[in-house]
């Protein structure tokens, strides 16, 4: 498996354009193998074969140079692997984060097999993009990190080069002297009849038959419906309010200047009558987009799954089955529920129009139709679509989740945070709200009971949160919260009044009166902290703490216990390590290979991580660099092998012979009293020579 795959450079097109047919199927395939997995008690032949499957595509991805399936696929393949031969189901938790990386990985392997055609491959190719050869850069115009805290931190994460510049002067100068593509501006709105002057003859105004202007952005100091509507009837492309979302303001810029080579849309064209489905995708191929044509309606599902389109253009009436009909069957499928449906029809009823967009439709075309009008109505639909999926999403497991944010989007906010340099006079901290009587609201009302329950929860702590708060759903029971006071005490005070405001609630659902209350675990973020993943996992042991301590409480994890230099980290975490050895705190788990050459036997890799009595987890490249570093690795390393050993005598006193591939460090190889340990394991028969 580890074998470097050979690239198939300089590949015919047909043949890269067989594999680029392949990927959809596939793709299908990894998705339902992942969701009987989840389905089943997590049996390890479907396991086995989940992982399998995403190898092959990996290495294929590596065979036709589309370096974005083989990255992809190996990350994906790597997260899931840490679950293999465990015996148990993962925590509700780590089904949820592995079902993103599931979907995540859908995602990038389809959008790479839209910007994938024999004619671009190099567009694929392992070369840096223009953002980090420092190809695109964004403008500041009358705006500082005074006015705009975390904006400079955010574009310089998202690699952009960032340059402010002091007055308009200056930034039609710098027009004068640069013509690049792919720079963007981002201006103070006080700027604006500057920039666009009303005689639409100077300033930024595109020109006829010139070259398009560079995209601009306004950011004001209100909200008021003048100072929106002067910005709309500019050439701008986006517009904010103050206070400002960095990473939100950093992703929409991202967009912006994206190269102009990008897919076209793709819209899939249901439609019975040959002449009229030709005739739509004449008019949308002329601009720019690609089509594809269903004249059998049966055969729609396929369609979908291979073309992924953007929009469908779906007629009303035909036979076999009518346009709601596979309307209600297309929202069913989850991949689908988001993309847009438009009716396209001779139907001039407008009650029939009504009843047909209420089967989930976003528009109604009456035949017969204007191209202009054909092109701006799927233009401005699919353009709508992908806005609403790339903003901050609600919490979509629940019928009413209220204003909650996606955990996606509250862990990307807290990686950007992460990347800023923290504010003067204010202390950021994750907290993890654990609903403690969960048993009891299921037990009573169920699971969608439990959802109601958690939506009320949200509601009534949206109250009590300030404007940059950012609150999300997290697993069954529990929340996520990222809040910054001006101190530690202050976190822990808005903590208690958290779990104040909850106790003191009723909710009444389904004939139910329920009380609620939360034990809330908090984790004060400090400079040099790295992974949002991990900030969550410790805020939510820190929710433990306060949930054995009895429950409706808070407890702050205190910076004092945390170490605060380099030789206290390491001195801590090699105490623990060695406490582990002692105590049985590591945990040996192995990773099934495929075999080089053709044999019958099993092949595993083994894989070791370390988990404390109070729930946190440490993998294996956690611990194992600062284990060498220290001097203890040797000791991990004969744990390692002896578990191993047993294992291997295990199932030959059963009649079954496996191979295991054991890692040890390389001052193995100097350890001559290891040496002759392992050769006394093969003298007594207890290591073979082809285990």
């Amino acid at each position: 498996m580890n074998e470097q795959t050979p690239k198939i450079s300089g590949s015919k097109p047909e043949h890269l354009r067989a594999f680029l047919d392949q990927v959809p199927g596939r793709v299908t395939a990894i998705l339902e193998n992942w969701q009987q997995l989840v389905r089943s008690d997590w049996d390890a032949g479907l396991l086995t074969a989940l992982l399998e499957r995403i190898h092959t595509l990996a290495e294929a991805g590596e065979k036709f140079d589309v370096p974005r399936i083989r990255q992809n696929g190996k990350s994906l393949q790597s997260n899931l692997s840490e679950y293999t031969e465990t015996g148990y189901k993962p925590p509700h938790d780590d089904i949820v984060v592995l079902d993103g990386l599931v979907h995540a990985f859908r995602d990038a392997v389809m959008q790479a097999c839209k910007r994938v055609t024999p004619g671009n491959i190099s567009q694929e190719s392992d070369a840096p993009s223009p953002k980090t050869d420092g190809g695109q850069k964004i403008l500041l115009l009358g705006l500082d990190e005074a006015s705009t805290p975390g904006l400079l931190q955010g574009l310089r994460a998202c690699q952009f080069q960032v340059e402010s510049l002091p007055d308009v002067e200056s930034l039609f100068a710098y027009q004068s002297r640069q013509q690049d593509s792919h720079t963007a501006l981002i201006s103070h709105i006080k700027w604006l009849t500057r920039l666009y002057p009303e005689s639409k003859q100077e300033g930024l105004w595109h020109k006829a038959g010139g070259r398009p202007g560079l995209p601009v952005a306004f950011i004001a100091d209100s909200n008021d419906l003048q100072t929106r509507l002067s910005a709309m009837r500019t050439e701008a492309k986006a517009f904010w309010t103050l206070p400002i979302e960095p990473l939100v303001v950093a992703n929409r810029m991202e967009e912006l200047t994206a190269p102009s080579n990008q897919a076209a849309y793709r819209v899939l064209i249901v439609e019975d009558d040959p002449a009229q489905a030709d005739f739509a995708s004449a008019i949308l191929g002329k601009a720019d987009f690609e089509c594809r044509s269903v004249i059998d309606p049966l055969r729609v599902m396929g369609a979908l799954f291979d073309f992924r389109p953007d929009l469908i253009l779906m007629d009303l009436y035909m036979p076999g089955a009518s346009g709601t009909e596979l309307t209600r069957i297309i929202r069913e499928q989850v991949e689908f529920v988001d993309t847009p449906i438009v009716f396209l029809s001779g139907e001039q009823d407008v009650d029939k129009q009504l009843h047909a967009l209420s089967f989930g439709g976003e528009d109604f075309l009456a035949k017969p139709i204007g191209p202009k009008h054909l092109i701006s109505t799927v233009t401005n639909r699919i353009q709508r679509a992908q806005q609403l999926t790339q903003r901050p999403g609600r919490y979509s497991g629940s019928d009413d989740g209220g204003d909650l944010l996606s955990r996606h989007y509250l862990m990307r906010r807290l990686d950007s945070l992460l990347l800023s340099t923290p504010k003067e006079n204010e202390q950021a901290a994750v907290f993890y709200l654990d609903v403690d009587n969960a048993d009891e609201v299921i037990k009573k009302v169920g699971i969608g009971g439990m959802d109601v329950v958690l939506a009320e929860v949200a509601r009534d702590l949206r109250r009590l949160l300030q404007p940059r708060d950012l609150l999300s759903r997290f697993g069954d029971n529990s929340l996520g919260l990222l809040a910054s006071r001006a101190s530690i005490a202050e976190l822990k005070s808005f903590g208690q009044t958290l779990c104040g405001q909850i106790a003191a609630q009723i909710i009444e659902v389904e004939n139910h009166t329920l009380g609620a209350h939360l034990s809330i675990g908090i984790y004060p973020i400090t400079q040099g902290d790295q992974d949002a993943s991990t900030l969550f996992s410790l805020a939510r042991l820190a929710s433990r703490v306060a949930q054995n301590s009895g429950g409706n409480q808070v407890y702050l994890q205190p910076l004092e216990a945390r170490p605060t230099t380099p030789t206290e980290a390491d001195e801590s975490l090699k105490k623990l390590i060695l406490i582990a050895l002692e105590k049985g705190y590591l945990e040996i788990y192995f990773q099934p290979m495929v075999a080089l050459k053709g044999t019958t036997h099993a092949h595993y890799q083994t894989l070791i991580r370390l988990q404390e009595p109070e729930g946190k987890l440490y993998t294996a490249g956690m611990f194992i660099p600062a284990a060498e570093r220290l001097g203890v690795i040797g000791r991990i390393d004969q744990w390692t092998a002896q578990t191993a050993l047993c294992v291997i005598n295990g199932h030959k006193r059963q009649g079954n012979k496996l191979h295991l591939f054991v890692s040890q460090a390389v001052e193995f190889l100097e350890n001559t009293e290891r040496l002759s340990w392992l050769q006394e394991q093969h003298r007594t028969g207890l290591l073979s020579r082809d285990e």
